[in-house]
Parts: structure tokens; sequence; C-alpha cells
């Protein structure tokens, strides 16, 4: 993770350690929400007194604010807009207080993050946006968006990869990096969000080369599930269609050898020249010649191309993540049942189980910021 000095500084200026001020950085990026437990396991301390100094300090400054959960448990709101304006990102959406399933979500989210320091992770929309349009050249049009109305009136405003899910780079990546898409399920019931979710990117996984996907999850069951519906759902070839692409080819080339350049401008010309080189291969030669003379169908030539297109490289893993479920669990499901996969369930029904649904504590009286 690429912790800016700058950024540190200044929260070390509003009395942190060195140690806090780096986790509260990690927090306001990726989650908003942090347990006292996720904390020493970032300072690699024991519980006792080190913790308590913590939340007590960042209580105390009006930092944050407590929410009692279950077994006398807190969860801390990182809330203050001194914290976000000291990182640069003072309007980030995870000062605002959410709902059970959002911080659930997020502290699942933080348990991940706090796993993999290592990993160079987009932390926020600009960041993604400007990695798939500036960098891979990818037009904004394919990638997953909400609309929202604005306040004049026929006026919308775009907003990209609203769900914050973890995107990141390993370390072991190579000289040209791949990104790692993810879903988060918290204590999900069925796998009804993450097929929206993948449906929502899809037209991103088309438009690129290899796609490496992560479900991250407080239990496995849906993992053989997930597994299946996201091999079923993501696209094997890449977008724009080889068949049709191969045709073109065809097209241009028989324009160019029978000498109608005036049919060809500039751009065709170019697109010419690297299909060329690109298609190569005995087997499609063997093509050329028959469907100029009229000899196959089209439809024909198109699956052929479609069939000697490369594959796309799609891989898909899975990572079980604490989430602090004895925070918001009445029962700790037993680890055989952990371990139990669940079919992939259709139709309406609710998100979490009544438990997870309850709202388990009020806020702890917030401080004034300083």
């Amino acid at each position: 993770m690429d912790f800016r000095e700058s950024s540190i500084l200044n929260l070390r200026s509003l009395g942190y350690t060195q140690d806090e001020a780096r986790f509260l950085y990690i927090v306001a990026m990726h989650s908003g929400y942090f347990s006292a437990r996720q904390y020493l396991r970032f300072a690699g301390a024991k519980s006792g007194e080190k913790s308590m100094a913590f939340t007590q300090k960042v209580l105390g400054k009006g930092h944050a604010a407590a929410r009692l959960l279950l077994r006398n448990g807190r969860v801390y709101h990182l809330f203050s807009r001194l914290i976000y304006r000291a990182i640069g990102r003072e309007h980030l959406r995870n000062r605002r207080e959410h709902s059970v399933e959002h911080m659930r979500t997020k502290l699942a989210i933080l348990d991940f993050v706090l796993g993999h320091i290592d990993y160079r992770y987009l932390e926020t929309e600009d960041d993604k946006v400007a990695y798939f349009c500036r960098e891979l050249g990818i037009g904004r049009f394919v990638l997953p968006a909400k609309h929202y109305a604005g306040a004049i009136r026929e006026r919308a405003t775009d907003r990209y990869f609203v769900d914050k899910f973890p995107m990141f780079f390993s370390p072991d990546s190579s000289s040209s990096p791949v990104v790692t898409f993810s879903f988060v399920d918290p204590g999900l019931l069925s796998l009804a969000s993450f097929d929206t979710h993948l449906f929502a990117y899809g037209s991103l996984f088309s438009a690129l080369p290899q796609v490496q996907f992560v479900y991250i999850a407080t239990r496995p069951a849906h993992f053989e599930a997930a597994r299946e519906l996201f091999e079923l759902t993501a696209p094997r070839v890449t977008n724009p269609d080889p068949g049709v692409e191969g045709l073109r080819y065809f097209h241009y080339r028989h324009q160019w050898e029978s000498k109608q350049y005036a049919k060809l401008d500039a751009e065709q010309v170019e697109y010419l020249n690297k299909a060329t080189d690109r298609y190569r291969d005995p087997r499609i030669e063997a093509l050329y010649r028959p469907w100029l003379l009229g000899q196959i169908p089209v439809n024909a030539v198109t699956e052929e191309f479609r069939r000697l297109a490369p594959r796309r490289n799609v891989s898909f893993r899975t990572e079980l993540v604490d989430g602090q479920v004895a925070l918001f669990e009445p029962r700790i499901i037993s680890a055989r049942r952990r371990k139990s996969v669940s079919p992939l369930k259709q139709g309406l029904q609710p998100t979490f189980s009544p438990a997870f649904q309850s709202d388990f504590g009020t806020h702890e009286q917030e401080a004034t910021e300083e």
C-alpha cells in the first residue's frame, strides 16, 4: 500500500502516533469503520491498554463515534471531517453513517486490506477511472456506473465503481500488472447481489484481455456456487467480436487487392496493415479464397474466426475473512456448517438473516470535533 507521507504527517499533527496515523489512513480510505481487534492486528499488539488508549484517543478527539453491538463489543465509525481533510479526501462517503449491512461489508473489506497491506490499491473512483480510461484507453461507457439525479432539472451525475470493493495489483504482478477485481460477501443468504455485481461489470470485463477476480466472504457457504456463477457469466472472448473483426479484415483485404483504394480511408488502411500481421495463420488463409468465391457462408467464416481467437485469461479465487462476525451474530456458526456449500438460490428473499437485520445498539454520544 502506498501511504502518502504528507497524509501521515497531517494525521500525526492531530496527535496520533505513526502506527495510529497509518491505521487511520487505511480505515478512512477503505472502510470508515473499524474494531479494536482490527487495530490490534495492524499494530501487532495484544488486547489491553494499547487498544484502549487508541480508541479513547480517537473518541476523545471527536474523530469517531462508537456503536455498541453484541457481547458488549463496539464498532467505531471514523466520521470526522478533520481526518478526511488530512488525507486530502474530505468528501469521501466513508464519513457518512450507514446501515448495519453496509457497516458489516466495510469491516470485511478492512479485514481483507489489513491482510494484504503489500497490495497496491486503486483507492478512489478517480484512481479507477484514470487507470481504465487513461492508461488502458477504455471508454467510460463500459465502466460500471450509477446515475444520480441532480438538483437541476434534467441534469444527472454519473458515478463509477460505487460498490467500492477492493481493486488492486498484487506484489507478484509482472512488468505489465493486471488489476484484480473483487466482491465482498459479509454473510449474504443468496448470490443475488453477486449476480447483479457481475452484470454491472460485464461490459468492462469484455473489454479486458485478462480478468482476475477474488470473492471475499466471512463464511465459505457460497464459494463453489459463486465460482460456478462467475465462470458461467464471465465472457471468454474479448470485444470486439473476433468474427466481425475477421470478416472486416477480409472485406478490406479484397478492396485493397482489387485496387479499390478509393473505398479505403486512412484509418481502414491502418487497420488492414495491423490485421494482416495479426492473422498470419494458414487456417485463416485457407478461409479467404473460398469466402471470396462465395463457396462458404459468411456465418461459417465468422464462427471460425471466433474459434481461432485466443481465449481470455480468466481467473477466480476465494478468500475467507473474519468480518468481525461475533459482533453481529447471536450464535457463531459451527465450523462444520461454515464449510457447507449452499445451492444457488433464486427469487426474492432477505439479504441477511433476521439477527443481522436488527439494530443491535445505539451510538454513544459523539464528542465535538477538535
